[in-house]
């Protein structure tokens, strides 16, 4: 893929890469794929006026796409971000998106949601559902923080770019930093804080009104990479496909083996388990843990926070005691 240039947004990015050489450039783009949309991106593409296809995230230097993206291409020519699947071993730029839990998610919003809802929820999810369900959605304008891989440090502003021009939505290669952060960090510590703290910080952040926090089972993973030092966890994945106890006492016993001190578990697109795995008992405390199904978590005991609605990886909690 020598040689390559990202011709539709005319952009480029040249990323010094130390796993493909020394001194070898790297650049990163989004080509055409011949792979089939997903029945479920087909049905969100629609519902905002579009056409699902699929584009591969490449880079030069590297042989095979780094992951496989579902996106609606709207008439206007934009695009907008509907699936994410890595194609490396770890996360690269966001989370794995599923079109199929953004679909079930989408559908129950529209269905129960009371009207003039507020719902707390990270930006890059907060964009893709604005335009779907009638709520506010705070974060949808702030920049979406990107999951940087290590051999493109330095160079996150360049990567934002792109990303941002790719999505038409901001970017940015961190969290920001200083004595005034966005929604997006506030959101981070509130999720990181002492679960009763937490709670309180995302009621002030909702304000009054019908006001829902909304999170996903990767969330407490990808928060430990947006805050360096944080949320030491570990995913593993178990080979055999279907959810069973036999799985599921298997992904309990490597924890325990492994001296992780709470696990959880989820199926990721093609039906395989997934263990989540905090490594350190002070994280157990904090407002994510507690909001997901760890075993050291009780769901729904969260004083101020009320479990309305769950799919998969989704849970989305009401923020009692807002009233306008």
């Amino acid at each position: 893929m020598i040689g390559m240039t990202v011709g539709r947004l005319g952009l480029g990015l040249v990323l010094a890469l130390g796993l493909a050489g020394a001194g070898l450039a790297q650049t990163h783009d989004y080509l055409a794929s011949d792979a089939a949309p997903s029945e479920a991106a087909a049905g969100l593409a629609g519902r905002l006026g579009g056409t699902a296809t699929v584009l591969d995230l490449v880079a030069e230097g590297e042989a095979r796409p780094l992951a496989e993206v579902e996106v609606a291409t709207l008439p206007d020519g934009t695009t907008r971000l509907l699936g994410w699947a890595a194609l490396t071993p770890a996360p690269i730029l966001r989370r794995d998106i599923r079109a199929d839990e953004d679909l079930a998610l989408v559908e129950a919003l529209q269905k129960y949601l009371p009207p003039d809802s507020t719902i707390l929820a990270f930006p890059g999810l907060s964009r893709r559902l604005a335009p779907l369900v009638a709520a506010r959605f705070p974060l949808a304008k702030e920049a979406e923080p990107l999951v940087m891989p290590q051999p493109w440090a330095g160079q996150g502003d360049a990567v934002a770019t792109i990303e941002t021009a790719q999505w038409g939505g901001p970017a940015a290669e961190s969290l920001p930093q200083g004595p005034a952060p966005d929604l997006t960090a506030g959101l981070v510590d509130a999720l990181l804080s002492e679960d009763r703290t937490g709670a309180a910080r995302l009621k002030i952040m909702a304000g009054e009104g019908s006001a829902y926090v909304l999170v996903h089972i990767d969330d407490a993973y990808q928060l430990g990479l947006l805050r360096p030092g944080r949320m030491a966890m570990t995913q593993r994945l178990f080979t055999a496909k279907g959810f069973s106890h036999d799985l599921a006492r298997e992904a309990r016993r490597w924890g325990q083996e492994n001296d992780k001190v709470a696990w959880a578990v989820s199926r990721d697109a093609e039906g395989r388990l997934r263990g989540h795995y905090l490594a350190e008992a002070t994280e157990t405390t904090t407002l994510v843990a507690r909001l997901l199904p760890f075993n050291t978590s009780e769901i729904d005991a969260v004083p101020g926070l009320r479990l309305v609605w769950q799919h998969e990886g989704y849970w989305l909690y009401r923020i009692d005691g807002i009233r306008s």
